[in-house]
């Protein structure tokens, strides 16, 4: 169990470098987890192994929610609140339940 003043669940931008890409902060969150959600491709980029959980098809942040109390990552691309599942994690939780950790998403590095 985790601390109750610390954020259960991190949201994590995640690019096609995988981990290399990340902030330290965001990698130590990674390797932290005892569970990680995200899509196939993402949970391959960051090595998330048996602790990996595929988003359901369709899409629903249930699972996610359902593991509150636990140390969760959520990986998203890039920035999680570009389209992703960021704005769905923030609108159902109260904001000490959670923390994010973007990285540069598509829009931001096609406009450099």
């Amino acid at each position: 169990m985790i601390d109750p003043a610390e954020p259960w669940l991190t949201i994590l931008g995640i690019g096609e470098d995988g981990p290399a890409g990340m902030t330290d902060a965001s990698r130590a969150a990674l390797e932290a987890a005892e569970l990680v959600f995200g899509g196939p491709r993402h949970l391959a980029l960051a090595g998330a192994g048996s602790r990996g959980r595929a988003w359901p098809v369709p899409f629903d942040i249930a699972p996610v929610l359902a593991e509150a109390g636990r140390r969760v990552a959520v990986l998203a691309s890039g920035d999680p609140f570009w389209f992703g599942a960021g704005s769905l994690l923030a609108a159902a939780l109260p904001p000490g339940a959670w923390r994010a950790l973007p990285v540069p998403g598509t829009v931001s590095l096609a406009a450099a």
